[in-house]
């Protein structure tokens, strides 16, 4: 696995524990458009986005983890 694996895994797991692109742009101080574009290849995911995507996903909490497992299930399809 490279980092750009790692990178959007990291990315795809805060979305979830998130719960929407728009709440994971304000918690990443960025635009809904720039999340997106970053979750569908169009740009590499810069590694300060990286490591906030981090702080969101070591930061959550156990609820916040649980109700993730359901969207990133939605989402591996």
């Amino acid at each position: 696995m490279d980092n750009r694996d790692t990178h959007l895994d990291t990315l795809t797991y805060a979305l979830a524990i998130a719960g929407s692109t728009r709440e994971l742009a304000e918690h990443l101080s960025v635009s809904v458009r720039q999340v997106d574009d970053w979750l569908k290849g169009v740009e590499p995911i810069p590694d300060r986005i990286f490591h906030a995507a981090l702080d969101v996903v070591i930061s959550s909490s156990r609820q916040a983890i649980q109700r993730s497992r359901g969207m990133i299930e939605r989402i591996a399809r």
